[in-house]
């Protein structure tokens, strides 16, 4: 009988651990640099392109062809958490019934994985976080919006980027 238990992945050593740790903790401060400083942004939705990194990093194995459906996929969810919002505060008791509709669709193609580059993992973890009561009394949704697409951009760029150079470096010499 054979194993069908997938291998784990490979773990980097303390040293390259460190480097790694080093290489996130300086993407990290200059997302908050451009974020706050650059673009002056509202701290509170600067957690869309963080939550954003971390999804594609630990779902989608940072390959940066599902960087589109990631990205696609949180705006999604938010504009979800935002109708909810929208129509609840709009039109009642009948807004949230269309908000509850929306929303059982949007699982429902999500489980037949109908339109996978909008409505994924991705949807469903940005729309439960933006839907969050604390985040909902908050955020301002235009600039989470922003930080997910410039921080999906920015971040995603970025490491591709140094994934690309380490590919290089550990490349053999001809």
């Amino acid at each position: 009988m054979t194993d069908s238990v997938a291998a784990a992945p490979e773990v980097p050593g303390k040293v390259a651990g460190l480097a790694i740790t080093g290489v996130i903790l300086a993407i990290i401060i200059g997302w908050i640099a451009l974020w706050q400083g650059v673009l002056k942004m509202e701290a509170t939705t600067l957690f869309g392109g963080f939550l954003l990194l971390w999804y594609w990093a630990n779902n989608e194995g940072l390959e940066f062809r599902r960087l589109p459906a990631t990205i696609i996929g949180a705006l999604v969810g938010v504009g979800l958490a935002w109708f909810v919002v929208f129509a609840t505060t709009t039109w009642g008791g009948a807004g949230t019934l269309a908000a509850l509709a929306l929303l059982i669709a949007a699982l429902y193609l999500d489980v037949i994985k109908a339109l996978p580059i909008a409505i994924n993992a991705s949807t469903m973890l940005f729309l439960t976080v933006a839907a969050a009561p604390l985040v909902q009394l908050k955020v301002n949704w235009g600039q989470l919006a922003l930080s997910i697409i410039i921080g999906g951009l920015v971040l995603g760029c970025a490491i591709e980027g140094l994934k690309r150079l380490a590919a290089r470096g550990m490349a053999p010499a001809a």
